[in-house]
């Protein structure tokens, strides 16, 4: 329009409360009985437990049971021996993840909420949204039904033989076997639903005619080891300890999926489906084995100096590159310890000083797939017949284990009767032959290489002080505080950037020289003054130029001043903290017990995709602003898909935990010991984070996806009341 700042008009809207819909409070139990005894040389104990909890989203809950023995038996002075048993049931109901727009965050933020999600028609089936046909939260909520149930048996035997009085031989067999079952049922819903992928654009819904899955998935894991020891005073002042060992891992696992689409009504198994879709099917074996050789010497309890080495191989790697050797060392010094120390005239209020140093070399053994290194290939049906296609992933069969080595030395102090203590913990770890999937040209034939391209490095800090203020008799006081500061970079990955994408958009990069998982991405304008470029109606710019290197550009203006030239990229977030840090109080005053932890997390930044949807549905309160005039008209489009508008401060200070105990002691003859406890876990969060909690991440457990918000549910605030009895 003309002008381009229109005016601004209000209309009365009805808007819905859609999160007071997708959560409620949770309630669950958790009930443990065990039961313990037997006499000198046989000792057992059983225990059994029940857990149950809701989630804070409804429809959502987790359930296990399990159970678990054990029993040492002494046979003579030279043998005896252990065996442990553990079966553990669990069955979770759950809904789809954060990451897409059918998961029931995603699907509220992708909508403007001044519908009404909760009216049906004449035959009580939901209705649909409008709005390019999002999916109703609603169905989500009821119709959706994803089931997950595992049964896991953890086994171990154990011997232990000593023949002198200074040699001994251990030998552990541990088995760990579960497998897991999944199902997914999407009923075909009564309205059409268009799904937007992330980034714009409709595609069709597959499961608007009807979803359902089911999945199972096994594995199996043996493992022997076995260890020798031998112990001797070579002086007065010197013993030594040798150790000799050996392991033998194996693995083996299998995953099964079936699936279809289209379903009649109250139809819900994939023999029922109209269409079935591609299943999948994957097998894996593989095993570990090493071998060490340890020594020990302790020097008067007050030096103590360790050297190993040892020889790990993985089945996994080539077979030219799966066997590695590993070597450790450490040394420590108790100042305190020695007798010149007394003669100091500061032992009376400086009660330990000890120095320690340690190298050490380990290898991830589990870095790839059992197959990975080779070309893998799949079949096909054509036209009758059976094709075969490849892996877009080129072969690589001379890959080796990522090598990690550390470097780590520390003091240990204690003063006024160990009532004051500081621990220091300095280290600088460094990873060679890390493993990343880079991009390949496609003429190759292929679109990325798995290879050791690279190397990381990580080094910082950790100090904890322990501090007893207050002591008594029937009163005692203790502050714990820790401090963590840890940098890391990539050193080198073969090429100057290699840039991950996620379903949430964020442009995830590792870059050489910068740490690991940036948000490399396209940002805002700046003119000299450091302040925005903004266009004739007041709407920031996105910064273009001449881009030289992935840290290196020139901006460019036309003759109006305003950006020109290509787009540009920067570093315009980081989701590694500058430090965190926890502080703990216990106070115990007869038989009462009280502990408060606070935990930070400071510099850190998030990928709030979540924040920046709503505002495009108009359902934030930067869209609130636009329509209120207090910004210019098309501020958020303008603003949509400059990526920098997404980086969000992820720090906090939380209040994690207040918890309240009180012993009874002996109760007549009932009880030997009774304790009630009540406690809150995340209870009060001091952030500046503009949407649910800072502390969440939709990559999982990457090491790499880290700081990213899309439809992950926050953290919940919760409340427990226990006691625990002893008979």
């Amino acid at each position: 329009g003309t002008p381009p700042a229109l005016l601004t008009t209000t209309t009365p809207v009805q808007r819905y409360d859609y999160q007071d819909y997708i959560f409620h409070t949770g309630f669950g139990t958790d009930n443990n009985v065990s039961v313990s005894g037997g006499t000198e040389k046989t000792k057992y104990y059983v225990s059994g437990s029940y857990y149950y909890n809701q989630g804070i989203v409804k429809n959502t809950d987790f359930r296990r049971y399990s159970f678990r023995s054990n029993i040492d038996q002494t046979i003579n002075s030279k043998l005896s021996f252990t065996l442990g048993l553990n079966y553990i049931n669990s069955g979770t109901n759950q809904k789809p993840d954060g990451n897409s727009f059918f998961s029931p965050l995603n699907s509220i933020n992708i909508l403007a909420n001044f519908h009404d999600i909760y009216t049906r028609d004449a035959l009580g089936n939901i209705k649909a949204v409008g709005e390019r046909q999002r999916v109703n939260p609603v169905s989500v909520i009821e119709d959706i039904k994803q089931r997950e149930e595992t049964n896991r048996i953890l086994a171990n035997a154990g011997l232990k033989f000593k023949p002198t009085k200074n040699l001994s031989f251990d030998y552990t067999l541990g088995i760990d076997n579960y497998s897991q079952n999944g199902k997914t049922y999407i009923p075909p819903f009564t309205y059409p639903v268009n799904t937007g992928f992330y980034g714009g654009g409709i595609s069709l819904d597959p499961t608007q005619n009807g979803y359902t899955s089911t999945a199972n998935s096994t594995y199996f894991q043996i493992n022997h080891e076995i260890n020798g020891t031998y112990q001797a005073n070579i002086t007065s002042k010197l013993s030594s300890t040798t150790q000799i060992g050996y392991s033998l891992q194996y693995e083996k696992s299998s995953y099964m999926l079936l699936q279809g689409r289209g379903l009649a009504p109250f139809i819900q198994t994939v023999a029922g489906a109209s269409t079935k879709l591609d299943p999948a099917d994957a097998r894996g074996e593989l095993s570990i084995s090493g071998g060490y050789i340890q020594q020990n010497f302790k020097f008067n309890n007050q030096v103590f100096v360790t050297g190993a080495l040892r020889a790990d191989g993985s089945s996994v790697f080539g077979k030219n590159q799966r066997n590695q050797l590993y070597s450790k060392a450490s040394a420590s010094y108790v100042i305190s310890g020695a007798e010149y120390w007394k003669g100091l005239g500061v032992s009376s209020w400086w009660n330990l000083f000890k120095l320690r140093i340690a190298y050490g070399e380990s290898g991830n053994l589990t870095g790839i797939g059992p197959y990975d290194r080779f070309n893998g290939y799949s079949s096909l049906g054509f036209l009758g017949k059976t094709s075969f296609f490849s892996s877009s992933t080129l072969a690589n069969t001379n890959v080796k284990p990522e090598r990690q080595q550390e470097l780590e030395f520390g003091a240990d102090l204690a003063f006024a009767n160990n009532r004051i203590g500081v621990q220091f913990n300095y280290y600088k770890k460094r990873v060679n032959d890390l493993l990343i999937n880079r991009v390949i040209a496609p003429t190759t034939g292929f679109s990325s290489l798995l290879d050791n391209f690279g190397s990381l490095e990580n080094k910082g800090f950790e100090i904890v002080s322990n501090l007893v203020p207050v002591l008594g008799k029937d009163i005692r006081w203790d502050i714990t505080g820790i401090y963590n500061h840890n940098r890391n970079k990539a050193l080198k990955i073969g090429q100057a950037l290699t840039l991950i994408s996620t379903n949430a958009g964020a442009p995830v990069a590792i870059l050489e020289r910068q740490p690991i998982g940036v948000f490399y991405g396209t940002f805002f304008a700046i003119d000299n003054s450091g302040n925005q470029v903004k266009n004739a109606a007041g709407i920031p710019l996105q910064e273009l130029g001449i881009q030289t290197s992935p840290l290196v550009y020139t901006s460019q203006r036309n003759a109006a001043g305003l950006p020109s030239g290509s787009v540009l990229r920067k570093i315009v977030g980081d989701p590694n903290p500058d430090f965190t840090a926890s502080l703990v109080n216990e106070l115990s005053y007869k038989k009462i017990n009280f502990r408060m932890q606070l935990d930070a997390v400071q510099g850190v930044d998030v990928w709030n995709a979540d924040w920046r949807t709503r505002q495009g549905v108009g359902n934030g309160k930067v869209a609130e602003q636009e329509d209120r005039g207090e910004v210019p008209r098309g501020f958020v489009a303008g603003n949509y898909n400059i990526e920098e508008w997404r980086i969000d401060d992820g720090s906090f200070v939380k209040l994690r935990e207040l918890s309240l105990g009180y012993s009874f002691g002996k109760v007549r003859n009932i009880f030997s010991s009774l304790t009630a406890s009540l406690s809150g876990r995340n209870l009060i969060s001091w952030d500046n984070y503009k949407g649910y909690d800072p502390e969440v991440n939709a990559g999982g457990q990457s090491t790499i996806l880290r700081g990213i918000d899309f439809g992950a549910i926050p953290v919940p605030r919760t409340f427990s009341f226990g006691i625990q009895a002893k008979f």
